[in-house]
Order: structure tokens, then sequence, then C-alpha cells
């Protein structure tokens, strides 16, 4: 008898084979760094930065434009 399911040897199932590690330019600064997948827009700089840490808004007058 087979199984009706192979084994799955993709390290991660639910990850996107679209979501890989590469370059990306941060969000915030626009420096280039190495992201470990799409959900990885900022940088480890700017996150370590107290502005990050305390979760003000980037432009300081809590307007958000649309």
């Amino acid at each position: 008898m087979t199984d009706a399911y192979p084994e799955n040897t993709d390290p991660d199932p639910f990850r996107s084979p679209r979501d890989v590690p590469t370059r990306r330019a941060c969000l915030r600064c626009k420096t280039v760094f190495q992201s470990e997948g799409f959900g990885e827009r900022i940088c480890p700089r700017c996150k370590g930065s107290a502005q990050w840490k305390s979760g003000l808004p980037a432009r300081g007058d809590g307007n958000r434009q649309r």
C-alpha cells in the first residue's frame, strides 16, 4: 500500500516559495540589508533605535497621509 500523502521534505511547509532571504531596502531609512524573508522590511539598525522600540511614529506628528 502506498501513502496518500508523500513525506514533506520542505523545512517550513507554511512558508511561501517566494519568501526567500534576499537583500532589501529598509522601509524606514532606505539602507539595503540582508532580509530573511519578505516579512522583514526594517533593518536591524532601525529596529535597534530608541524611537522604533518606543513605538512612536517616524514623522512624529502622528498624522497618517492616505
